[in-house]
């Protein structure tokens, strides 16, 4: 592929040979045709004797011919330099056009079009830089089209999540109006009721609060020099009744090495009350939950594995996303599918990586990995 300049320097170049070789051609074909109509021509203008002191009859033959191959090698010169000129600009004006029409498509809201290649370097890098912008202005505008989808989804997830609980609330509170609850047993039910639909619905506002944080990048971070060892020892031990209520084994695998990192302990406890809240609510009736951690080379990889009904492998790419959740869970497996959108989120704020493993009716494996503390 040429440069443009290359283009016009070989254009200008071909122009002046192609030019000169017409003007001698040209000349030479009018001499050859003054020396048939004046045979003696040739001799008189050597002498001197016709231009000069000639006859006035003589001067004006020479006169009119040297007009006509005057005016012949200007309309050459001019003929070739507009004709190699024209193929130039209409190779630029070609794909100048080519870019105002993808300007004007862009600005129609149309980006499924590609912005076709050049044959001169400058114009082609121009019509692929601008090609680019196309592509960024596509994924643009899909993302937002994602976003409009999520934004529905939420719509529709909180619709969902919220109406259970508030049905239920209401419910409660009519019977304790009417006088259903009419013993101090009764009343304590439905107050326990009443309490524990309002901490889900509490939950899930904290979940939304959180979350629209964090993908504003308003989420604020209190990091410190954290022992992981020892906080995961304690999560794990508050963790263990909580499994055990719901008929499930919690095991720990924890080296006994201290292992310092620099985090903030309130947002890595979201985090794990998350991974180990997705491991009660999907296991399997007497099945075990285990955590784990060891040094990983210069990071700390923690491991919280379940016994439970695993992901499917379409949904293992999507178990991140914000409101996700598979449709078989949704019937029967309360939450509004955030929290791994929101521990995704805190792990890589704190320089870490979050991964699942997991095969369906067997189990699932969440990994995590923190840098440690540089010393």
């Amino acid at each position: 592929m040429k440069s443009l300049r290359e283009r016009f320097i070989k254009t200008t170049i071909l122009m002046a040979l192609i030019s000169t070789a017409l003007v001698i051609l040209v000349t030479l074909l009018l001499l050859f045709i003054f020396s048939i109509c004046e045979p003696d021509g040739f001799q008189r203008i050597w002498l001197g004797s016709s231009v000069f002191v000639g006859h006035h009859d003589d001067r004006n033959k020479f006169a009119v011919y040297a007009v006509l191959w005057a005016v012949t090698a200007i309309s050459t010169v001019l003929i070739t330099c507009t004709f190699s000129s024209a193929k130039l600009s209409r190779d630029i004006l070609k794909a100048v056009k080519q870019l105002q029409q993808a300007a004007e498509k862009i600005t129609e809201g149309d980006l499924n079009f590609e912005v076709m290649a050049c044959r001169d370097k400058e114009l082609n890098d121009l019509c692929n830089a601008f090609d680019e912008i196309r592509k960024k202005l596509k994924e643009n505008q899909n993302q937002e089209l994602k976003n409009k989808e999520e934004r529905n989804m939420l719509m529709a997830n909180l619709s969902h999540d919220m109406r259970t609980p508030i049905t239920s609330i209401k419910g409660y509170l009519e019977g304790i109006k009417d006088g259903v609850a009419n013993s101090p047993e009764k009343m304590d039910k439905y107050l326990d009721t009443i309490y524990t639909k309002a901490i889900i619905l509490q939950k899930l506002v904290d979940n939304m609060t959180e979350y629209a944080e964090l993908e504003l990048g308003r989420m604020q971070y209190a990091f410190e020099f954290l022992n992981i060892t020892e906080f995961l020892c304690q999560l794990a031990e508050s963790y263990k009744a909580e499994a055990e209520e719901q008929g499930l084994k919690m095991e720990s695998r924890i080296v006994s090495e201290e292992l310092t990192i620099v985090g903030d302990k309130s947002k890595l406890k979201r985090v794990f009350d998350n991974l180990i809240s997705n491991a009660i609510k999907y296991n399997k009736e007497g099945g075990t939950i285990t955590i784990s951690m060891e040094k990983e080379r210069n990071g700390a990889l923690l491991c919280i594995s379940d016994t439970g009904k695993g992901i499917k492998e379409k949904d293992k790419n999507k178990v991140f996303d914000g409101f996700y959740r598979g449709d078989a869970a949704r019937s029967n497996i309360k939450g509004n599918g955030l929290g791994l959108g929101i521990s995704k989120q805190i792990v890589e704020s704190h320089r870490g990586k979050i991964w699942i493993k997991s095969e369906e009716n067997v189990g699932t494996e969440v990994y995590i990995y923190l840098p440690l503390r540089s010393s």
